[in-house]
């Protein structure tokens, strides 16, 4: 009746599909490539974000800290700002 080849291919129930075919080929194709690059941009994404990505709370005294020690601002003016930035009211 059929041979493998003649069968499936040129007179057989594939035959008929044409661009059907091609069409859920690619599907399968795009949802391979998805299942595969999301979970390695997942990891890509954890292992490159640094520390400082996220908010940090000792900023503004790091920079008082700076201008204090460039001779920015003096003494007085230090332990006052100090004072407003730390919850402790600037006592260490």
């Amino acid at each position: 009746m059929w041979d493998w080849h003649d069968g499936m291919w040129n007179d057989g129930h594939m035959a008929g599909w044409g661009i059907w075919s091609w069409g859920m080929m690619l599907i399968g194709l795009l949802w391979m490539a998805l299942l595969i690059a999301l979970p390695v941009y997942i990891v890509y994404w954890l292992t490159t974000r640094s520390p400082s990505d996220g908010p940090t709370e000792d900023s503004a005294l790091a920079v008082l800290q700076e201008r204090y020690a460039r001779g920015e601002i003096d003494d007085e003016e230090f332990e006052r700002r100090r004072a407003r930035l730390t919850p402790d009211g600037g006592r260490y």
